[in-house]
């Protein structure tokens, strides 16, 4: 878990005969006085001037041991607990007692002596900054790139396989050793302890924690869960609040502002209803026009198609329906007429035909045709 930095962050890697500092700046600064740390770090703050900041610790081989360890999936307490249990197994040749530390998958397990952790941790609080992790180097030295690192220890060659800031891979090579041949184009640490200071604060685990900074941890991390979930119940009573207090405002403003539209609603109601009577009225003409029978289309037609010795007497329409009554020389000239009639269909006679013979010997025939009218397009 990566902890918030607390003004500057420096960077510290130590070894059993050095002690580099990397400050912010630029800055490296390095002193062979490891024996009492508290005066290490002492000096230290003097020569950076920074009365508030964050360290981070790498340990530089033989101060730690790491080693991949195999394990099932478990959580993380229990993978610590599991660890540290069986450090004697894991890590050979164990005299006193340690401090273990792990990552997850895949498991990379550190060890350092506990007096050294606690000797670190309290050097740190002597001057008063902020430690942040003690970790081995391996950690700071992945974060140099993806690949193969080779870091050229004193004593020994660290050979570590690093893909996205995680040690996958570590072997361990004598000093006299060349770089195995399947390794290509390997990243070369010349000063292991220079780089790991670089690159310390940009690592944060595993971190060898003691059983007393865990101890501060813990409590600190519940008195923080405590306060916010103090603030998020008082932030809740805040937001049902306001929430209440808006919501009624708000219906206030819907009630008033629905009293100002009665009026105009109200209006345009009325005209709703006075559109509707008119489009109802127009429709209602509208299929009268298209169905009502055209009667002066019908006149028009009698006058042109009624032979000349012939004359209507009567005219009486129903509907679609129409019957003519009239006298001409001859009935069956004016059935043909009717016939000929583009808006008259089914011309019957209506009446048998009557003759009438005037004073002068003029015989005329009376005649009844009836007929339904039709549209012409």
């Amino acid at each position: 878990m990566r902890w918030p930095t607390l003004g500057s962050h420096v960077g510290v890697a130590l070894s059993p005969d050095r002690l580099v500092a990397s400050l912010p700046d630029g800055r490296r600064l390095e002193t062979t006085e490891v024996t009492d740390l508290r005066r290490a770090f002492t000096e230290l703050r003097e020569s950076a001037g920074t009365r508030r900041a964050t360290v981070s610790v790498a340990l530089v081989p033989p101060l730690v041991q790491v080693r991949h360890i195999a394990l099932p999936p478990m959580r993380e307490l229990e993978r610590q607990r599991v660890v540290a249990r069986d450090a004697g197994r894991y890590f050979v040749g164990l005299r006193e007692p340690q401090v273990v530390a792990s990552t997850p998958t895949p498991v990379f397990a550190a060890a350092a002596p506990a007096a050294l952790v606690e000797q670190i941790e309290a050097a740190v609080a002597s001057v008063g900054w902020v430690l942040a992790v003690i970790m081995p180097a391996h950690s700071a030295w992945a974060v140099a790139g993806n690949g193969h690192v080779v870091a050229r220890l004193a004593h020994v060659t660290e050979l570590l396989r690093i893909e996205r800031g995680r040690v996958m891979e570590r072997r361990r090579l004598r000093t006299a050793d060349v770089v195995p041949p399947d390794v290509r184009n390997p990243i070369l640490i010349e000063d292991p302890v220079t780089m790991a200071a670089m690159h310390a604060p940009d690592a944060f685990e595993p971190d060898l924690c003691s059983e007393t900074r865990n101890m501060l941890r813990q409590r600190k991390a519940r008195r923080v869960a405590s306060a916010l979930g103090g603030a998020s119940l008082v932030c809740s009573v805040l937001a049902a609040a306001v929430n209440y207090w808006g919501i009624d405002r708000e219906l206030a403003a819907v009630r008033k502002h629905r009293a100002q539209l009665v009026p105009q609603v109200a209006a345009a109601m009325q005209l709703r209803d006075s559109l509707s009577v008119l489009t109802t009225n127009l429709t209602t003409f509208g299929n009268l026009e298209g169905t009502a029978p055209r009667w002066s289309a019908l006149l028009a037609d009698l006058a042109d198609y009624l032979p000349r010795d012939a004359h209507v007497v009567a005219l009486r329409g129903n509907g679609d329906s129409v019957v003519v009554e009239g006298v001409g020389s001859h009935a069956i000239g004016v059935f043909q007429a009717f016939q000929r009639m583009p808006r008259l269909t089914a011309v019957r006679a209506t009446a048998p035909i009557r003759q009438d013979i005037a004073s002068n010997g003029m015989v005329r025939e009376q005649f009844a045709l009836g007929a339904r009218l039709r549209e012409v397009p």
